[in-house]
C-alpha cells in the first residue's frame, strides 16, 4: 500500500493539478507523508552525489556508496536550492569516515571529481591539483579493472574547459609549484 502511495505521490508531484486527498484515501497520517518525503530527499541527494562522485561510487561499490552518502546527508543536509552546489564537503567527510581509512586515495578522487564538475559548469575556471595518488589512472579505471596500482606515483593536474569540454591535463610538479606561487 505504501509503495502505491509513493508512486501516486511522485506522479502528482509531476502533475500537481491531479492531486488527490491522500489522507482520505487510506488513512495515512502526516508522519506517513513525512516518511515519503524523507525517503525521496535521501534518494535525490544520493543520486546527486553519485553523479558528481561517480568514480568514488565505482571504486567502493553501490552498497558502500549508498551508506557513505546516507551518512554524509545526515551530517551535511542540503542548504541550497541548487543541487549542483551540493556535496562540497564530501572529500572532507570521506577523510573522517571511519570505513574509508584504508582507502585514503578516495579523498583525492572526490576532490578531483568536485573540481571537474565545477569546471564543467564554469567556462573560465582553471583548477590545479596535486595528489600523492595516480588520479588519472584511478579515474580511468572501469568496472572490469582488476587491480588498483597506487605505487606508480602521484599526479599534478590542470583542469580547465576548452571547446565546451573539460580537459584534464597532467602537468609537471614544477609547473604545479609555479602556478601555486602565482
Amino acid at each position: 500500500m505504501l509503495k502505491q502511495l509513493q508512486e501516486e505521490f511522485y506522479q502528482n508531484i509531476l502533475a500537481p493539478n491531479e492531486t488527490k486527498n491522500y489522507q482520505d484515501k487510506g488513512g495515512f497520517t502526516g508522519a506517513d507523508f513525512m516518511q515519503i518525503y524523507h525517503h525521496q530527499y535521501f534518494i535525490s541527494l544520493t543520486e546527486a552525489l553519485a553523479k558528481t562522485y561517480s568514480c568514488v561510487k565505482r571504486l567502493v561499490g553501490e552498497d558502500f556508496f549508498r551508506s557513505l552518502a546516507t551518512d554524509f546527508i545526515k551530517k551535511h543536509p542540503s542548504k541550497t536550492p541548487n543541487i549542483i552546489d551540493y556535496g562540497e564537503a564530501f572529500s572532507d567527510f570521506i577523510k573522517q569516515y571511519p570505513y574509508c581509512q584504508n582507502m585514503l586515495y578516495l579523498i583525492d578522487i572526490a576532490k578531483f571529481e568536485r573540481l571537474y564538475e565545477r569546471c564543467y559548469f564554469s567556462t573560465s575556471a582553471v583548477f590545479f591539483m596535486r595528489s600523492d595518488y595516480p588520479i588519472i589512472k584511478i579515474w580511468q579505471l572501469d568496472e572490469n579493472s582488476t587491480k588498483l596500482d597506487l605505487s606508480i606515483g602521484g599526479d599534478c593536474l590542470k583542469i580547465y574547459q576548452h571547446g565546451g569540454r573539460v580537459v584534464v591535463e597532467k602537468i609537471t610538479k614544477q609547473a604545479y609549484d609555479s602556478e601555486q606561487n602565482n
